[in-house]
């Protein structure tokens, strides 16, 4: 195809300029990041305008009620105590301090026995085949369910005799336990909750360890070393 001169060179011109205009366009400065959108800005006013939150307030204890110590303090992480009247809480305290009393005594409803088992001292059939206190569901049913029905006369008892606020009353003040120091008396009251919290936490793993690998606590704490006999 052949074009007249003067169209040829027309057509080299604007070639040409086209050339430069979009090299000058590439070294020219271009805008950092993008254009901000109708979201982007939403997003930015979202995000300045949310509020902080506060920080959580600590747990403080009620007013005569012992048990808060360091470094934990009055732990109460589901603010039970917060959402609780006077005598919801006394109540709550009343049943901690018994649940304690129950873990305390099962807890060597459990050492005592496999420590029998274990030495043969009632019998090769004691707590058979494993040892384990457990096995007393399939051993000695009748006796595991007349200690039960004792215990639940004995709590029945309790009940009727005793009113809210008393039902931790042992009956065993009389008998020269309870300190004539007042302090003295909410140390004690503090080493109760702490023994039945642990005695609690005790009888949980006791429970679960000897379901998970079928031994007794005494054989477990053996094998590891940590008593001998």
């Amino acid at each position: 195809l052949c074009l007249p001169k003067h169209l040829f060179l027309s057509t080299m011109k604007l070639a040409l300029l086209s050339v430069l205009a979009s090299t000058a366009a590439a070294f020219a400065p271009s805008q950092n990041g993008r254009a901000p959108t109708d979201l982007s800005a939403t997003r930015a006013v979202k995000k300045e305008a949310a509020p902080k939150k506060a920080p959580k307030a600590k747990a403080v204890a009620p007013d005569g009620l012992v048990g808060a110590l360091p470094p934990v303090g009055f732990f109460d992480p589901a603010g039970f105590a917060a959402k609780a009247s006077d005598a919801e809480l006394a109540r709550y305290r009343e049943v901690e301090i018994m649940h304690g009393r129950f873990a305390q005594m099962a807890f060597l409803g459990f050492v005592i026995p496999e420590k029998c088992a274990y030495d043969g001292a009632f019998g090769d059939d004691f707590l058979a085949p494993t040892g384990r206190a457990l096995e007393a569901f399939n051993t000695d049913p009748i006796w595991l369910a007349l200690t039960l029905g004792v215990l639940s006369c004995l709590e029945t008892v309790r009940l009727i005799e005793t009113e809210p606020g008393s039902r931790t009353d042992a009956k065993i003040e009389s008998i020269g336990w309870r300190p004539k120091s007042e302090a003295e008396f909410v140390n004690y009251q503090v080493r109760e909750l702490q023994n039945g919290r642990l005695a609690m936490l005790a009888v949980a793993g006791e429970i679960v360890q000897e379901l998970v690998n079928e031994k007794p606590l005494l054989v477990n704490l053996q094998d590891s070393g940590f008593v001998s006999f």
